[in-house]
């Protein structure tokens, strides 16, 4: 089966005006991968729960049409979505979390070779919950990864989220959220570490959808070399949604001239007693600490990684669970020792 590229979305479409991704399909020679993607695995049947809830986009309806595995999860869990050399994979995650839970969820997306990998991530909170969902990409340098995730939290909930980009050619990340009870809140924050001519796109849409919600966004990217990096941060708030506290940042490193971010925070606001803000800052390494550091004899190249280390933190400190923290902070201090 060839890959459907007459309906793969393209620049001419707005929210993919940064992204080029039949441009990079075309590279590749990529043939479905069978079924049996992942443990505790059940083939999709028309009728399993969550499949048609929301159709809004192209990567949801792309998986849809061409869905290889379903996997349910309603608890803690760990999740591994692995491609390998020359496979076109589309996995369906479920997540369904009934009232009253405290869910940790660590989500790995990595493969060998080159392949393409369009994931669909479908998450439902109920009542008092929280859930902690922790993404890590460290996909093939010829790997091709799309991830839609579309969450619907419930009345006094917490969705927190983090994302921690550091391989592939080519990674969307894109996510949908839904704030559809009263004082629900979702909390998402990430690291992206981009070298050679990787390209990573963060696209976020937060509906506010009651009263009393809050949103929080806080994205970092480094960039070296010919790398690119896209954040489209978006909130919506619905007229009932009084009350509502919507915040987005992203600050963007860049650390050659070559590398390139594009940036684009939006808010769409219908509510009248709101506090909504966005910001987003794109520039290169601060001198004058790096001259203060080495004039007390720090390694110029030690200096440089205790910046950009400073720099990532804020992300960071968005991640509650203290040992995915540590972890995290391990894995951006080895990229920095490999790259920097």
């Amino acid at each position: 089966m060839a890959l459907p590229l007459d309906t793969i979305p393209t620049p001419k479409s707005e929210r993919w005006k940064y992204t080029n991704l039949p441009r990079v399909l075309k590279k590749l020679d990529l043939k479905p991968a069978s079924l049996g993607w992942g443990r505790n695995v059940v083939i999709l049947e028309p009728s399993a729960p969550g499949t048609a809830q929301y159709r809004d986009t192209d990567l949801w309806n792309l998986n849809t049409d061409h869905v290889s595995d379903i996997q349910f999860l309603s608890g803690d869990g760990e999740i591994d979505v692995v491609a390998k050399d020359g496979q076109w994979l589309s996995p369906r995650i479920v997540i369904d979390i009934k009232d009253n839970q405290n869910v940790t969820v660590i989500e790995r997306q990595n493969g060998t070779g080159s392949y393409w990998k369009n994931t669909v991530v479908q998450i439902r909170i109920g009542n008092n919950t929280t859930l902690r969902h922790y993404r890590l990409f460290d996909e093939a340098e010829k790997g091709v990864s799309t991830v839609f995730t579309h969450v619907q939290i419930g009345r006094d909930s917490t969705y927190e989220a983090f994302s921690l980009i550091e391989g592939a050619g080519f990674i969307r990340n894109q996510t949908h959220g839904q704030l559809q009870g009263t004082n629900a809140h979702c909390w998402m924050n990430g690291i992206n570490l981009l070298s050679g001519e990787q390209h990573a796109d963060t696209t976020i849409t937060i509906e506010h959808q009651q009263p009393y919600c809050t949103s929080k966004q806080t994205f970092k990217s480094v960039l070296t070399d010919k790398s690119h990096g896209v954040f489209q941060g978006k909130v919506h708030v619905h007229q009932i949604a009084q009350k509502t506290d919507g915040y987005q940042l992203s600050n963007a490193l860049i650390l050659s001239p070559q590398a390139e971010m594009d940036t684009k925070p939006e808010l769409e606001i219908y509510a009248d007693d709101v506090k909504c803000s966005h910001g987003a800052t794109t520039g290169k390494l601060d001198e004058e600490p790096l001259f203060y550091m080495r004039a007390r004899g720090i390694p110029e190249k030690q200096a440089r990684g205790l910046l950009i280390q400073s720099f990532c933190a804020q992300a960071l400190e968005g991640v509650s669970d203290e040992a995915m923290r540590e972890t995290l902070a391990v894995k951006v201090e080895q990229w920095l020792s490999s790259r920097i």
